[in-house]
C-alpha cells in the first residue's frame, strides 16, 4: 500500500464521526488545498524560464500553421 492510500484511510476513518456542518468545512479546506497545490505547481512551471520560453515556441509554432512539429494524441503514448 502506497504512503498515500495510508494516509487517505487514516483520514477516512478520522472524518467517520463527524458532522454534517464539520463535513462542509473539511470538503471546504481540501477544495481549498487542492487548488493551492495546483496553483503552486502551476507557478513551478512559469518560474522555469527555459520551460516558459519553450511553451511560448510552441504556441507560436501552432499559429503560424507549423502543425506537422506537434505529435498528435492518437499517435502518442498510451494509444
Amino acid at each position: 500500500m502506497t504512503r498515500a492510500s495510508v494516509v487517505k484511510k487514516q483520514l477516512m476513518k478520522e472524518i467517520e464521526g463527524l458532522s454534517e456542518e464539520r463535513l462542509k468545512v473539511l470538503t471546504d479546506l481540501a477544495a481549498f488545498l487542492k487548488e493551492r497545490e495546483e496553483w503552486e505547481e502551476t507557478m513551478e512551471i512559469l518560474a522555469n524560464k527555459e520551460l516558459t520560453e519553450a511553451i511560448e515556441a510552441s504556441r507560436k509554432a501552432w499559429k503560424e500553421g507549423r502543425h506537422e512539429e506537434f505529435i498528435p494524441f492518437s499517435t502518442g503514448k498510451g494509444n
